[in-house]
């Protein structure tokens, strides 16, 4: 797992060749062969973890340009196929009959569609579902009308990242088959000022009926986030996770860096 994670670079837009290459070979050495059996699916384990890492990694490094709504499900499609995983992708439409308002109401300043991402692991015995994961994906964040500083809005085609890490873990746990039944949404869409864009004020209707004034548009992600956790309780799941890079405020908390 960790030769994977330490030779990890994102070059797909570069055109320098890299500095070095990746590890082509890994030898372990061991004196007792009773132990080869663990070791095999350890080093499988940790191949599948660093590779569903790596796939979260390359998710949030694509420029925004590359990672759309629309990109953002071809990848859940293609993890599907590979990995053995049930996909829908609500489209526009369909969110507008499930009542999505929330999350409609953040997709109206975006020429981009929004893409309402449900993938399924079915491992378990029963039909229920005992965990579901909730990511964001927000594949530009601009705060919309009440527009964010300039100063490294470069960095907000991160704001996907909850989203990325909920399609890497499905993925992975897919590959490792354990006997669980597991989803994973994530509702997808730009947030940028336009002149069909959100404006502090208006009021939307989240899909649980429930009514939400907009203080500032640049608290998009608890929006999205509303009418996929409110998707998901359909399906009474034992356990809920959500994933988000939601506030600043966990910037200035936690840092930003992994350690």
């Amino acid at each position: 797992r960790g030769r994977l994670l330490g030779v990890y670079s994102f070059r797909r837009h570069i055109t320098k060749e890299a500095e070095y290459g990746e590890i082509k070979q890994l030898l372990i050495v061991s004196s007792d062969e009773s132990g080869l059996p663990a070791l095999e699916q350890g080093c499988y384990k940790g191949k599948v973890m660093a590779e569903a890492t790596n796939l979260a990694r390359d998710m949030v490094n694509e420029p925004a340009n590359h990672m759309t709504p629309s990109q953002m499900a071809e990848t859940a499609r293609r993890l599907a196929e590979t990995c053995g995983l049930e996909l829908n992708v609500l489209e526009r439409e369909q969110m507008q009959e499930l009542g999505m308002g929330a999350l409609l109401g953040v997709a109206q300043g975006s020429r981009q569609p929004p893409k309402f991402v449900v993938l399924h692991y079915r491992g378990g015995d029963s039909s229920e579902i005992d965990v579901a994961l909730v990511g964001k994906g927000i594949t530009f964040d601009s705060g919309g009308i009440s527009i964010k500083p300039s100063a490294k809005m470069d960095e907000m085609k991160g704001d996907m990242a909850g989203g990325a890490a909920v399609m890497a873990a499905i993925s992975a746990i897919a590959q490792l088959k354990p006997k669980i039944n597991v989803m994973a949404v994530i509702p997808a869409t730009e947030n940028l000022p336009s002149e069909n864009a959100l404006k502090p004020g208006d009021v939307l209707t989240a899909m649980s009926g429930k009514t939400i004034e907009i203080i500032s548009t640049d608290a998009e992600g608890r929006l999205i986030l509303a009418d996929a956790l409110g998707y998901v309780r359909k399906f009474g799941a034992k356990f809920m996770i959500d994933v988000a890079t939601l506030t600043g405020a966990m910037r200035i908390a936690l840092g930003d860096v992994c350690t």
